[in-house]
């Protein structure tokens, strides 16, 4: 089917659905699932994340848990991680433990975003350079060293003796270099504070790639990285504004491809590196696999025989013991389901001059397109 016509049949979809729900509360019928373990004044506030792909997330997260009797809203996300992490009250400076103690979630603070597994697990690490392992036993460290000063009544606070942890030992560098999508969400668990909890992860993977035009693949015999090698240097390149930070981009090219473009320009504007990519201002794009522009526009991404680029599954970070286990399951259930064919699906939908609302597509997706 036609994209313009299966955007006209979410949007009848979503406006059913919508209906649908809201009859049911004016009936005073309750949902079709069991209800929820919160009292009903508790929302749930689901953060969006920093890309298109939590976008759709966490507007699915949204629907489902709405359409099981909960109370649960969107709220839009800072520019960084730093602004995640604020936004979900989390300091990650902190050595505290979980008080999983309270009958509803925090009303001010954001209790689940969807991330990108391998971008958490860059910010988690500084880009790859302190291991998990070692962050881990730092805090740990904190903890131990903040209770034996309670115990023993003396005045410490918990920061100092953080920061006495973390002068000891040395930082390990992390190798991230063809890490499975199992090694980095097991990586962000380990680095993540206990105030913090990863939910089960998706099978959707949305990782960073090469991709060319038809012709320039054509042009060049590109079909993988491999293929780049001497031709490289007659190639120019457009890229986020990472790229030269990322492990798996400049640097990594460079050691496994043996590649050095002609010239490289950085721009976070998706649409505007696809863009460049299509006219022809550049021969090489650094783009996220599930960009619908692939796929609309017949272009090629270079496979990645090195397994130089790290998987990027959409997982989501939740407030430690505040939220239902119900709602939880629901989450999951959505992980379960949620795969990258899906967000290509999804990109396409929600952009372009036809383009449906989120809460659209996010309907359509639990009716329609999951498994």
């Amino acid at each position: 089917m036609p994209i313009k016509a299966l955007r006209w049949q979410v949007m009848g979809l979503g406006a059913v659905a919508a209906l649908a729900f809201t009859s049911c509360g004016a009936s005073g019928a309750g949902p079709t699932h069991s209800s929820p373990a919160v009292v009903s004044s508790a929302t749930i506030r689901i953060g969006t994340g920093l890309t298109p792909e939590t976008r759709h997330a966490a507007y699915i997260y949204q629907v489902a848990l709405q359409e099981a009797g909960y109370s649960a809203e969107v709220v839009e996300t800072g520019r960084d991680r730093s602004a995640i992490f604020e936004q979900m009250h989390i300091d990650m400076n902190s050595s505290a433990t979980a008080q999983p103690t309270s009958t509803s979630p925090d009303g001010d603070a954001v209790h689940i975003t969807p991330d990108l597994s391998g971008d958490l697990l860059l910010y988690l690490t500084d880009n790859g350079s302190t291991s998990p392992s070692i962050i881990n036993d730092q805090r740990t460290q904190a903890q131990s060293r903040v209770q034996a000063t309670e115990q023993s009544s003396q005045p410490a606070t918990s920061s100092a003796w953080l920061a006495s942890a973390t002068a000891s030992p040395s930082p390990t560098n992390l190798n991230v270099r063809g890490l499975s999508s199992n090694d980095i969400v097991s990586y962000v668990d380990l680095a993540l504070p206990d105030t913090l909890e990863l939910l089960n992860p998706s099978a959707a993977t949305n990782r960073y790639g090469y991709v060319v035009t038809a012709a320039t693949a054509q042009k060049y015999g590109l079909g993988s990285m491999s293929d780049l090698g001497e031709k490289c240097a007659q190639l120019s390149l457009v890229a986020p504004d990472t790229y030269t930070a990322n492990p798996s981009g400049e640097n990594s090219l460079r050691e496994y491809y043996g590649c050095m473009p002609d010239q490289v320009r950085t721009t976070d504007e998706r649409t505007e590196q696809a863009k460049q990519l299509i006219r022809g201002q550049t021969d090489l794009a650094y783009m996220f696999s599930a960009s619908a522009d692939i796929s609309a526009n017949n272009l090629t991404l270079l496979d990645d025989p090195e397994r130089t680029q790290l998987a990027q599954n959409i997982v989501p970070l939740v407030r430690a013991g505040e939220i239902p286990q119900e709602a939880r399951d629901i989450i999951d259930g959505v992980s379960a389901q949620l795969n990258t064919d899906s967000l290509i699906r999804l990109n396409s939908l929600t952009s372009g001059d036809n383009a449906v609302s989120e809460t659209d597509a996010a309907h359509f997706w639990l009716s329609t397109l999951r498994g």
